[in-house]
């Protein structure tokens, strides 16, 4: 026992605190981390919001319609921003703001609006269409993707491929289905040769630029293309972009269309993906 500087009486014995422990004592139960300090992760009412990937739709069949809506408003970082059954209500529906992404039925894409397509894919959010079946289909998807469109899924895909395509295309990168793909490569090299003496864009490429359109027209992704050659991820993206620029294409998509309507043997050059 000892006296303070006022004479009260001191005790040389830790005095319990209020919540168990004992001021004065380390707490057993709660050794100090190897590590220092550990953060604290602020509560979620503090934290910064996710941003939301707007998606207009445009679909003119209302159950197909609502179905995509169920499928992406169940995502916590989409939101169903505009509801159309014409493309020109949904580019304008676009042009207002708030839509990444516009998802489109290919068969409201027609000879009076594909240019309004071309000038939303230059300036507006990205476009998914949803891709027909049938040989007159095929032939008018090469329309549209060559007006720039990066992404293509048949109509009747999973949900879980539905919403992968539309974040990929939120993040700016392309979003192709290979079968969607394959589609148009049977559909292109069935149309006729090139004349005789007329030279193929494809010769202006290298032959490890050729390789790695090869496999952009079978539908991989850069990490797929990388894994497959054994290259960097830097390394594919360096040749795809000088690819790109040597055919004058401004979209993988235009790359992938080339590649299969030249039926260059770039295209036998690589082993099909199974």
């Amino acid at each position: 026992m000892n006296q303070d500087h006022h004479g009260a009486r001191t005790s040389d014995t830790p005095v319990p605190a209020s919540n168990g422990t004992r001021v004065g004592v380390p707490d057993a139960r709660r050794p100090p981390s190897p590590y220092g300090r550990v953060p604290v992760r602020p509560p979620a009412a503090l934290r910064p919001p996710t941003p939301l990937v707007g998606v207009a739709l445009c679909e003119d069949e209302e159950v197909f319609r609502l179905g995509l809506r169920v499928v992406l408003e169940a995502q916590p970082d989409m939101a169903v921003v505009a509801e159309t059954a014409q493309l020109p209500d949904a580019l304008a529906a676009a042009a207002g703001g708030g839509a990444d992404v516009v998802v489109v039925r290919q068969g409201l894409i027609g000879e009076s609006t594909r240019p309004l397509l071309r000038d939303l894919c230059r300036r507006g959010p990205a476009v998914l269409v949803l891709a027909e079946h049938g040989e007159e289909a095929r032939s008018a998807l090469v329309d549209v993707l060559q007006a720039g469109v990066r992404g293509c899924l048949p109509r009747r895909s999973a949900a879980a491929r539905l919403v992968e395509a539309v974040r990929a295309l939120a993040r700016h990168e392309a979003a192709l289905d290979p079968t969607v793909t394959g589609q148009l490569v049977r559909y292109l090299t069935a149309l006729p040769d090139r004349a005789d003496g007329e030279a193929c864009p494809l010769d202006r490429l290298t032959g490890r630029q050729r390789e790695v359109a090869a496999l952009v027209a079978q539908g991989l992704s850069n990490e797929e293309i990388a894994g497959r050659l054994f290259l960097s991820l830097a390394t594919v993206k360096s040749h795809l972009t000088a690819s790109m620029r040597r055919l004058d294409v401004r979209t993988r998509t235009q790359l992938a269309v080339l590649v299969a309507r030249e039926r260059s043997p770039v295209a036998s050059g690589v082993p099909a993906v199974e």
